[in-house]
C-alpha cells in the first residue's frame, strides 16, 4: 500500500543563498540526477517544475509522513534557496541540497539598515533591538499596538541594531522577520502567497548583500 503524504502549508519561510546565478543548471542537474537514483536519505528530493530561473522541488521527509515545498529562485545575479517551512526542517532541506548537489548553502541575512526598510511598510506591533548599550542588558523586546510611535522606540532605534520586526503591512498581513531571514505569516496566508510575497517584497532587500 502506497503511503500518503501531507503537504506542509506555508506558514513560515526560510531563505539562504547558493551563490552565483550560474550555479543553476549544475544544481538542477545534480537534483535530477539524485531523483533517479536509488539514495536511502531521511530527505528525498525531486523537481517538480524547472525554468531557465528557477526550479521548484519538494523534499520528502522520511518516516515524518509529510513532505516540503522548496524553490530555487535567481534574483539580480544571486541564487536563493526558499524553504516554507519552520527553522528546523528548512535547515535540513538545505543540508540535503548542499550535500547531494555540492554547492555551498549559506543563511541569507538582513541587516539591520534593512530591517528598517520594513518599518516604513506598515504598523509595527513588535521589535527586538540587539546590541543595547545600557548596562545590564543585551536585547530589549518592545510591543504594543503600535511600537514605532513611542519615544522609547525612536531612541533605541538610533543608537542599537535591530534583530527582529513584526509589522503589519499595507495589505493588511501580519509578517515577522529576522535578521536570519526568518519569516513567519502571522495572517492566514493561501497557497504560494507567502513564497510570492517574500519573492516580491523581501528578497529586493537581501539581494545587495555581498556573498
Amino acid at each position: 500500500m502506497v503511503k500518503e503524504y501531507e503537504i506542509v502549508m506555508p506558514s513560515a519561510c526560510k531563505v539562504y543563498e547558493l551563490g552565483d546565478v550560474s550555479k543553476l543548471p549544475l544544481i538542477r542537474e545534480a537534483l535530477e540526477a539524485g531523483a533517479k537514483s536509488e539514495r536511502s536519505d531521511s530527505i528525498k528530493l525531486a523537481v517538480l517544475e524547472s525554468s531557465r530561473t528557477s526550479l521548484r522541488g519538494v523534499a520528502e521527509l522520511a518516516g515524518e509522513g509529510h513532505k516540503v515545498a522548496f524553490e530555487i529562485f535567481g534574483f539580480r545575479g544571486k541564487l536563493f534557496l526558499l524553504v516554507p517551512a519552520g527553522k528546523k526542517v528548512a535547515r535540513r532541506v538545505a543540508k540535503a541540497i548542499s550535500e547531494l548537489t555540492g554547492v555551498e548553502v549559506r543563511e541569507a541575512v538582513l541587516p539591520s539598515r534593512k530591517l528598517e526598510v520594513l518599518l516604513a511598510e506598515g504598523v509595527v506591533k513588535l521589535v527586538i533591538f540587539d546590541m543595547v548599550r545600557i548596562p545590564g542588558l543585551r536585547r530589549v523586546m518592545l510591543t504594543g499596538d503600535a511600537v514605532s510611535d513611542t519615544e522609547i522606540f525612536k531612541e533605541l532605534f538610533q543608537a542599537c541594531v535591530i534583530k527582529y520586526v513584526v509589522f503589519e503591512d499595507r495589505e493588511g498581513i501580519l509578517l515577522g522577520v529576522s535578521d536570519s531571514f526568518s519569516v513567519v505569516a502571522f495572517s492566514r496566508l493561501a497557497g504560494e502567497d507567502l513564497l510570492e510575497l517574500v519573492k516580491e517584497k523581501l528578497l529586493p532587500l537581501a539581494a545587495g548583500e555581498p556573498w
